[in-house]
């Protein structure tokens, strides 16, 4: 029940005023209650991930093969990763796993100098056998986190080109350019390990 003097106010307003009314309160309660629940604010950049999306220290399976993910680069566009590369080292093989936003694959790839010595390729780059066509390429920022290589964060771009199974990406920010060929590997097909 409403104090006296809101009673009173109610009544001089009429319906219309006292609908206004209700509307402001609720509208500035809202307000009080969403400012309570927004969290502190974190150090650095946060990416919006999706469910099931991998994570660093995990260690994931494929045809025997075994992939710690050490350290990640996350290719940012409009808040969500575009491609998510995965440092994945053993025994002085430069080896990653990368993560498309979309799709049902993931690409396992090794550092390729050959690709790093063309520059910023264009819309095809040479393969054995034939050349692969850029499937997505564009300005994103650049998230690193866990163990990469120093340098890595801010404003980049990434191209990524395919021929059939056959993937290399390609991601150069400031001073430093990652060039990286591999293969497609369906993701049924990777196993997490506990």
């Amino acid at each position: 029940m409403p104090d006296p003097i809101s009673l009173g106010l109610l009544m001089a307003l009429g319906a219309g005023g006292a609908a206004a009314l209700t509307r402001w309160r609720r509208r500035r309660g809202a307000v009080a209650a969403k400012a309570a629940v927004q969290p502190a604010e974190k150090a650095g950049p946060q990416v919006s991930r999706a469910a099931g999306a991998y994570r660093i220290d995990e260690v994931l399976l494929f045809l025997g093969e075994e992939y710690w993910l050490a350290g990640e680069l996350a290719l940012v566009r409009e808040g969500t990763p575009a491609l998510t590369l995965f440092v994945a080292p053993e025994r002085a093989q430069d080896r990653w796993l990368a993560a498309p936003r979309q799709g049902d694959v993931l690409y396992a790839l090794q550092a390729d100098a050959d690709l790093r010595n063309l520059g910023w390729p264009g819309v095809e780059v040479p393969s054995a056998g034939g050349t692969m066509r850029r499937v997505e390429e564009g300005p994103c920022t650049i998230v690193s986190s866990g163990e990469v290589p120093e340098g890595w964060s801010g404003a980049g771009r990434y191209a990524v080109f395919r021929a059939m199974e056959t993937v290399a990406v390609v991601v150069e920010q400031g001073g430093n350019r990652l060039a990286l060929k591999g293969k497609t590997v369906p993701r049924r097909l990777v196993e997490r390990m506990g």
